[in-house]
């Protein structure tokens, strides 16, 4: 099968939608021709083959200043559809990643114009309960441009169940598949070591680490004001614009906090979950939440809100609580760093949940199981 994948990211620029479109993709490539069209932002080819897949970047340039909360930087690439018009016309599906601004535009070429199979991944659900502006936005969006993408779509793929039922209009659902996201196992597993990596970046031992983009929809303040009642360093991997209030927030509040913004090879991540007490990802919206497989699968024990798709990841293999409520959250962390035997029983079960549904061979498989189904 011809396979062309849109997506105004790729190798070597590497977010969550980004990262799982190069596995899926180097894997798909093992049976199929698949062609990646992006954007050409710094120091990229303009055509090469990266594991396998070819891909095709796009001229661009970026739009690095947005009204919020509309999340910068976007690519914009005028030299975009006549690429696309070119690329399309060999393939047998067109698989878009997401549904936003650019995918409008993309979605008339490939079905009005060219009568193309078309296929969309949500990388994002609505956004719900995360602040009334981005909440409006996204309901303006979804009404006015996002519907028209999912109703052409020929299959579309959710990285949960709940970003599909909280995104995708009931109507729909029949061409919809919950499709979760992968974990490199290899990599982030029980075997890792911390190696010294709290001394490395300053940290004390035994901490509760979260891993997240220090933005409102990750919740994060609800996180610090949980930690008032533990007797444990916080430590906050990752960087957005509310670092410095956070900061603020727990010296205020009297929250032993360390906050790493510098970039970490995936193999310090990896020894970062190691040293840890207990992972928290506790978002107010979350369509998935890689970083909690990635605990999960170093054996760690987790903690997570209900948001979003959290629950299907954890399970009963971490604990779940109510999003925006720092009492249950600091309730949930005390339990497991006051419980050595239930801490290693989460961790063990956590291990386990990813091997037994979140691998990225597990998400490839069902990618060609859905494209099969169009057939």
């Amino acid at each position: 099968m011809r396979l062309l994948m849109l997506n105004p990211f790729y190798s070597p620029y590497l977010g969550g939608t980004e990262k799982h479109l190069v596995e899926v993709c180097r894997r798909l490539a093992k049976k199929h021709d698949v062609t990646v069209l992006t954007a050409r932002l710094p120091n990229t080819k303009e055509k090469e083959t990266i594991d396998g897949v070819r891909v095709v970047r796009s001229q661009a340039w970026i739009l690095k200043q947005l009204p919020k909360p509309l999340p910068p930087p976007i690519p914009i690439t005028p030299l975009g559809m006549v690429d696309l018009k070119r690329e399309a016309a060999k393939a047998d599906l067109v698989h878009i990643h997401n549904r936003f601004c650019y995918g409008a535009a993309e979605t008339w070429m490939i079905k009005s114009v060219l009568e193309k199979k078309l296929g969309l991944t949500l990388h994002n659900a609505r956004t719900i309960g995360v602040d009334e502006k981005t909440d409006a936005l996204g309901q303006f969006y979804d009404d006015f441009i996002g519907k028209g993408v999912m109703k052409e779509a020929d299959c579309i793929a959710g990285v949960s169940r709940a970003t599909i039922e909280s995104t995708v209009p009931k109507k729909w659902w029949g061409k919809c598949s919950v499709i979760y996201n992968g974990t490199d196992v290899k990599l982030f597993n029980p075997r890792v070591k911390p190696e010294g990596i709290e001394g490395e970046l300053g940290l004390e031992k035994g901490f509760v680490l979260t891993n997240c983009r220090l933005v409102p929809q990750k919740g994060v303040k609800y996180l610090v004001e949980a930690m008032k009642g533990v007797d444990a360093q916080l430590v906050v991997f990752g960087r957005g614009p509310l670092k410095d209030e956070l900061a603020k927030q727990a010296k205020k509040t009297g929250v032993n906090a360390a906050f790493v913004s510098q970039r970490l090879t995936d193999e310090q991540l990896a020894r970062l979950y190691s040293a840890c007490s207990v992972f928290v990802l506790p978002s107010a919206w979350e369509p998935f939440g890689m970083v909690l497989t990635e605990a999960m699968s170093c054996g760690k024990p987790v903690v997570g809100t209900d948001a979003g798709g959290i629950p299907e990841v954890i399970g009963d293999a971490g604990i779940v609580v109510p999003k925006a409520n720092p009492k249950k959250l600091r309730e949930a962390i005390n339990r497991v760093l006051n419980n050595s035997k239930l801490s290693r029983r989460l961790g063990r079960e956590g291990r386990k949940r990813v091997l037994s549904n979140f691998t990225w061979d597990r998400t490839a498989k069902a990618y060609e199981k859905m494209y099969g189904g169009l057939r």
